[in-house]
């Protein structure tokens, strides 16, 4: 293996892991004005909010997915003629599941915070 075509996966390996990083982080903290007010009322309302652009995130992620899936050829990039490939279906619907559980832990967060008013 060339020392250009190992750089290059681990170029797309690193991306993969920053990418799930990323995705791993997805509900953003809720202002720091509504925590030290102690608002749990704004607080389930700002969680409710947050879950609900996760799932439109979510489902921005299956049309893409199914996308993906009604062109075949589109389905795997290759990063510069390396023999790994991605495919991007599976990638979106991974992004689907995470941005789910998210968007179910933003709900349980908002149930939280209802219960404490």
């Amino acid at each position: 293996m060339t020392i250009q075509k190992r750089m290059i996966q681990l170029g797309v390996l690193w991306g993969l892991v920053l990418g799930g990083l990323v995705a791993c982080a997805m509900i953003s903290s809720p202002p720091e004005g509504l925590i030290a007010k102690n608002d749990h009322v704004a607080l389930a309302v700002w969680y409710d909010k947050e879950a609900a652009h996760l799932r439109q995130h979510a489902k921005e992620m299956m049309v893409m997915a199914e996308e993906y899936r009604k062109d075949p050829s589109r389905i795997h990039a290759s990063g510069g003629g390396i023999s790994h490939k991605i495919d991007l279906a599976q990638h979106c619907d991974a992004l689907v599941g995470m941005y789910t559980k998210a968007a179910e832990e933003a709900d349980l967060l908002a149930k939280g915070h209802r219960d404490m008013r």
